[in-house]
């Protein structure tokens, strides 16, 4: 070929060209993606499967523990009819025996909430599944205007992750003749933000004391959880204080 001197020379380059070479490098790693994929899947099933089996044989070993309470405390009872009517024992001992019943169904009572509360983890009434508030109880102290709170979390449905968040508590009533709210925070000294922060798989609760202030008559007290994340939700439950039911009921 003849060149021409001065201009410029393009420089030609032969490639191969092979489509089902991409096509097999492109399905194999379609295929690898899809199959850690799955992999991760049944890593998650399996430890769900496996958190699922443990809070089943909770349940069952409470149910076990119910039974034998309330085998005891028919024997109890029959053994007390058997010695009041025999005249074999002295009041005291009769006396420690029908405290020993009222133990016993102390425990049954607690063991039969402890029942009541793995079912709904398992098995809730509602099919509403997330975040919910189980309970809150709050309980007089020996010192005047102090109770004890506690509150009780759930994550209903999908215990496979982790839900966290905040949860934060506001007491109303009235002061001085006047509608008001308390926050948490300004009724117990241990917690210093407006809100307690949660992490948990299946329950968690949170606790403490509160101290009201002088002349405060309280009403009810809210409970406010803030969960974050991409399934971000927030729930809010109202409670009566307690005595403010029978009050309520009778107006």
């Amino acid at each position: 070929m003849t060149v021409v001197k001065g201009t410029k020379q393009d420089k030609l380059m032969v490639v191969s060209y092979d489509p089902w070479g991409r096509f097999w490098k492109r399905l194999f790693v379609l295929c690898l993606i899809a199959g850690l994929a799955f992999a991760s899947y049944l890593f998650g099933r399996y430890e769900a499967l496996e958190a699922q089996e443990q809070a089943i044989a909770e349940r069952d070993q409470l149910k076990e523990e119910l039974t034998a309470a309330n085998n005891q405390i028919n024997s109890s009872r029959h053994r007390v009819s058997m010695l009041e009517k025999g005249g074999e024992v002295d009041r005291k001992s009769t006396e420690g025996l029908r405290q020993n019943l009222v133990d016993l169904r102390s425990q049954i009572a607690t063991l039969q909430e402890e029942v009541a509360f793995y079912k709904g983890l398992m098995a809730p009434a509602s099919r509403k599944q997330g975040l919910r508030i189980q309970s809150m109880e709050i309980k007089p102290t020996l010192e005047k205007g102090r109770y004890s709170y506690k509150s009780v979390f759930t994550q209903v449905g999908n215990n496979q992750t982790y839900i966290s968040g905040l949860a934060a508590i506001n007491v109303s009533g009235v002061l001085n003749g006047k509608q008001k709210t308390f926050a948490l925070r300004d009724l117990d000294d241990k917690v210093n933000d407006y809100g307690i922060k949660f992490r948990f798989r299946y329950f968690q609760d949170i606790a403490g004391d509160i101290l009201l202030p002088d002349g405060f008559e309280p009403e009810e007290i809210e409970v406010v959880l803030q969960s974050k994340g991409s399934k971000a939700a927030r729930v809010k439950n109202t409670f009566p204080w307690p005595g403010k039911e029978e009050k309520s009921v009778g107006q």
